[in-house]
């Protein structure tokens, strides 16, 4: 299975519950995700924002060993990089007018 921050090779464990665990051995570490999240995320095609998402799971395993990533957290910790992110760096490709004034 791969990562779902950075799609490194990991292992990942399906629990009965309402998440699915990881444990990323390329630095995102152990976590737990959210099943709604992980489902929301690829309806709409966003990802993990990888900076941000590290840099979260190393404060939120403070408090909690195995952080679990929920869609509140995603939301207002901005860990996503939905598909507008993603294309706003890429040149625009419209079409130009090729008649000259």
């Amino acid at each position: 299975m791969k990562c779902l921050i950075c799609q490194a090779a990991a292992r990942t464990v399906h629990a009965l519950g309402d998440w699915s665990e990881v444990k990323c051995p390329a630095g995102c570490g152990h976590f737990r995700v959210s099943a709604n999240l992980v489902a929301k995320m690829t309806l709409k095609h966003e990802s993990f924002d990888l900076e941000r998402t590290r840099r979260w799971l190393e404060m939120a395993r403070n408090d909690e060993p195995v952080p679990l990533i929920s869609t509140y957290d995603y939301n207002v910790s901005l860990l996503h990089r939905d598909a507008e992110e993603r294309t706003a760096g890429l040149p625009n490709r419209s079409r130009q007018s090729v008649t000259s004034d």
